[in-house]
């Protein structure tokens, strides 16, 4: 049972299958049974709850009128007030999407009975008045051995006929799989049964590329792929389809539901009647050579062998007398080898044994560490007086504060003391004159400095400019009236 999960309505929950933001699939297990069953629960968190209910309700009534080994089969509803679910047959197998991720070549192996069990459940809807309305990958479950279940029946319909399908005029909203979506479902037209066939033709499409046949990078654009746009053929992508498949296929993708098909029975036929591969597909087989007998018991006697692989290499010596005198053969020429080897490892022993009685050998000494270069020295110097600046002054006589006289500057006239006068100049020099006192810089008033401002000239504001005109029609973004595809 899966843990964490409580019992629903006395079932027992034994795993999660899978689900969305609407609905959850669990595998449970039916209380006094046993029996796995399938339950599609719905999520009362949801915004559209209420109206999510009325949609597996609806599909629920749908399904249990549906009665055909290829669809799954209906077991139950419940709409309660604490849960709300549908109870199916749980068929264990992984989706045809998940396939054709996992094992596309797997899924060519089956094509043939895919084929056959998608006709089937399509052509038992269709003889019931249903239209499924959303073929696709993920609604098709397909185990081993190719047995197919069709799922989903949540946007089926009753197909309307005679006057109800010529005046049935357009549907209120689209629903479907933008990928998968028939043109008529995109113009909002009524559905019919070739509706199914548009859808099944790119489902047949993706099985043999691994690729759709429309793609684009917005979903309108995809929408207007399906009206409108010439899928390539599916033999441009894998060049084993053959031209009879390319032609079925591009009839069911025709943009003209008439031209897909009379009905289910006719599409049938033609899909059993077809070549679907230029090449039979044939079951992939391991790329290993066949182990020789020989190379076998080598290896066999080469492992540490237990009993049942000795058993094994018993009775493959006993039944085959030839391969006993290989292995023996085999084994006699390693077993000289090892005393070779051992032989030539003793005397080795010997050999440095002898040395050693007359020479002991001297000790590994670890290498020296490296030693780096000094630096050449610099011869000493004897310290040297440092010059003084001026010559020694005589000192003041005690109880004297008188200043000492300045020592007389080269280039300078010197003062003279009083009372004497200067000595007479030899010829060619000019007269000495006495030092005269610095010019004294001129004193500026304390008042401001007066400042001529001369006006620069303004540049002129640029005139407002005019609104814009409104643009054209032709100018507005293109807008596509395709309403979204849920």
């Amino acid at each position: 049972m899966s843990a964490g999960i409580e019992p629903i309505d006395n079932y027992q929950v034994a795993s999660f299958i899978a689900g969305g933001g609407s609905s959850q699939v669990f595998e449970v297990i039916e209380p006094g049974t046993n029996r796995r069953l399938a339950m599609k629960l719905i999520t009362n968190s949801h915004p559209d709850a209420k109206e999510n209910k009325a949609s597996l309700k609806a599909e629920a009534a749908v399904c249990k009128l549906l009665d055909h080994p290829n669809i799954i089969h209906y077991e139950g509803f419940t709409n309660g007030r604490e849960f709300t679910y549908m109870l199916m047959e749980y068929f264990r197998a992984p989706t045809l999407k998940v396939q054709l991720k996992m094992d596309q070549h797997g899924v060519h192996l089956r094509m043939k009975k895919l084929l056959e069990g998608l006709s089937g459940a399509l052509q038992h809807m269709h003889d019931r008045g249903f239209i499924h309305r959303d073929i696709k990958p993920e609604n098709v479950l397909m185990n081993k051995v190719g047995e197919v279940r069709l799922i989903d029946f949540s946007l089926s319909v009753r197909a309307k006929s005679g006057l109800g399908a010529l005046f049935g005029g357009k549907q209120t909203i689209i629903q479907g799989t933008r990928t998968y979506i028939a043109p008529e479902t995109i113009r909002k037209r009524t559905p019919v049964f070739q509706t199914d066939f548009y859808s099944l033709g790119i489902l047949l499409y993706e099985v043999l590329t691994g690729k759709t046949p429309f793609q684009a990078p917005t979903p309108n654009e995809l929408l207007q792929k399906h009206i409108s746009a010439t899928p390539p053929m599916a033999s441009e992508f894998n060049p084993n389809v053959t031209p009879d498949m390319d032609r079925l296929i591009a009839k069911l993708l025709s943009k003209k539901p008439d031209a897909r098909g009379k009905d289910m029975a006719e599409v049938a036929g033609e899909l059993r009647r077809v070549r679907i591969f230029k090449e039979e597909i044939v079951e992939k087989t391991e790329n290993k050579e066949d182990e020789k007998p020989a190379s076998l018991l080598e290896q066999m006697d080469a492992a540490k062998l237990d009993s049942r692989l000795d058993a094994k290499r018993s009775e493959l010596v006993r039944n085959n007398p030839e391969l006993a005198a290989h292995f023996s053969e085999q084994k006699r020429k390693r077993d000289e080898e090892a005393k070779a080897k051992k032989d030539k490892m003793a005397a080795m022993k010997i050999k440095g044994a002898g040395q050693g009685a007359s020479a002991a050998p001297a000790p590994v000494q670890p290498p020296a560490a490296p030693v780096m270069p000094m630096m050449p020295t610099m011869p000493m110097m004897p310290p040297q007086p440092y010059p003084a600046p001026y010559p020694p002054q005589p000192m003041y006589p005690p109880g004297m504060g008188q200043p000492l006289p300045m020592p007389p500057m080269p280039g300078y006239p010197q003062p003279l003391p009083p009372g004497m006068m200067a000595p007479p100049q030899p010829p060619g020099f000019p007269p000495v004159q006495p030092p005269q006192p610095l010019p004294q810089a001129p004193a500026f008033p304390n008042a401001a400095i007066p400042v001529t401002i001369v006006p620069q000239p303004t540049k002129p504001s640029p005139a407002p400019k005019a609104p814009s005109p409104p643009p054209a029609d032709d100018e507005l973004d293109f807008m596509t009236e395709l309403p979204d595809i849920s």
